[in-house]
């Protein structure tokens, strides 16, 4: 079995559906050998680095032998050198095409590398961070960051507390076609996911689609016995108010969001856990 990406395209949001949708089930008969093929990708955004993590960490759960061909395109050779995605990935796959040598930074200090979420510690290191960059390049004032550290922090919380599974977080600081600067992060894990989490304590969640789950989640509806989902709750204005974009993706549904539209709810192919990708742009 071969998984290939379009000639040109990049390993975004997008292409995580699609690449999810073909993934084989843990019914699926056969020990086949399973390719992905990233050479063609002409770029990678950490949403798709953390999810094509989870997809090789899974497909490994299921004894396939996987072989994960990485990209050619110099943009994204280079994201994937910051990143750190080529060791990420050797433990669950074998990789082809790897860089001559390390990749160097763009911009010092402007990645947070691919990092495990096992704890509360970790989730202030990736908060910490935000801020961090936040202030220094994206101009963001105290205000700023208050509401995007909100937002950033219940996520990768939510993880630690509720997700009953190791999550991982990524991000860059990146550019637009303006040459402005935005702030892409990733929290992803392979869980139990939102539904299942609410359900906990809401028992009538198990009967709701998943993107059902994901809108009462972000209207404040919260897993945890003292309330919460405030930094969920006003995540909508903060996309708004800072030209972001957000995804969260969780059993077979993603809900997007972004500055310019409404939101909208997708369907797709069913995959563990919940997938979060969410961006801030530069004041």
């Amino acid at each position: 079995m071969r998984l290939v990406l379009a000639l040109e395209d990049g390993l975004n949001v997008a292409a995580c559906d699609r690449l999810l949708a073909r993934l084989p089930n843990d019914q699926a008969a056969g020990q086949e050998e399973i390719t992905i093929d990233l050479q063609a990708a002409a770029f990678i955004e950490p949403y798709g680095a953390a999810c094509l993590c989870l997809a090789a960490q899974r497909l490994a759960g299921q004894h396939r032998r996987l072989v994960i061909v990485l990209p050619s395109h110099a943009n994204a050779r280079a994201t994937a050198g910051q990143i750190g995605l080529a060791a990420a990935l050797r433990p669950w796959a074998e990789l082809r095409n790897l860089p001559p040598g390390q990749e160097t930074r763009d911009e010092r200090g402007s990645t947070l590398p691919l990092s495990p979420i096992r704890s509360r510690s970790d989730v202030q290191a990736i908060v910490g961070y935000l801020v961090s960059q936040a202030q220094q390049r994206l101009g963001f004032d105290t205000g700023d960051v208050l509401d995007a550290s909100k937002v950033v922090s219940e996520l990768c919380y939510n993880v630690v507390d509720h997700s009953q599974a190791e999550g991982l977080a990524v991000a860059q600081i990146l550019r637009d076609r303006q040459g402005q600067r935005y702030i892409s992060l990733a929290v992803v894990d392979a869980g139990v996911g939102i539904r299942a989490s609410l359900a906990g304590r809401h028992p009538e969640a198990a009967q709701w689609r998943h993107g059902e789950a994901i809108q009462r989640a972000l209207g404040g509806l919260s897993s945890r016995s003292s309330g919460g989902g405030a930094g969920l709750r006003s995540i909508h204005a903060v996309v708004r108010r800072y030209g972001g974009r957000l995804a969260i993706r969780s059993g077979d549904e993603r809900l997007a969001v972004s500055a310019e539209r409404q939101p909208r709810t997708l369907a797709g192919a069913w995959f563990p856990g919940a997938q979060v990708g969410i961006s801030f742009s530069q004041r």
